[in-house]
């Protein structure tokens, strides 16, 4: 797949889930959540259409995938820290469980990291861990 295909196109459409979750969250008060979500979406664009563009060996993408682990690093820490700050037990359960479906599909787009196949676990990745950042930021602001 390339930036040009469809599939390629379709797997890069997936970001558009954290500029939605982060501006839901900041339109509902929290701009700060909000804006690191949008930023690991817009990063998470580079690198996947660097690595789409480029394959994985070059150093444009290595770069664009340092700053996508610090920026997604970022958020996944910030909702964490929701997570403690509520309580564990105040942490929805919609948030835990998609939460979970999130990790399971990053772990298998580990296990098939080429092709159709990690398009596709790595898309759902993509949707479910912004739902779940939209999930934990909105019981963060209950």
């Amino acid at each position: 797949a390339t930036p040009k295909t469809v599939a390629g196109r379709a797997f890069l459409a997936t970001n558009a889930c954290y500029a939605i979750a982060g501006l839901a969250l900041g339109i509902n008060g929290d701009w700060f959540f909000g804006a690191l979500t949008e930023i690991a979406g817009a990063v998470s664009f580079w690198y996947h259409y660097s690595q789409l563009d480029f394959g994985k060996d070059r150093s444009e993408v290595r770069l664009a995938l340092l700053v996508d682990y610090f920026t997604a690093g970022a958020a996944l820490i910030t909702g964490g820290f929701y997570m403690v700050d509520m309580g564990f037990t105040m942490v929805p359960f919609d948030a835990l469980a998609v939460g979970t479906g999130a990790v399971i599909s990053l772990s298998l787009c580990w296990v098939w990291e080429f092709g159709y196949p990690y398009l596709f676990w790595h898309s759902l990745w993509h949707v479910l861990s912004a739902y779940t950042g939209y999930l934990i930021g909105q019981a963060h602001l209950s």
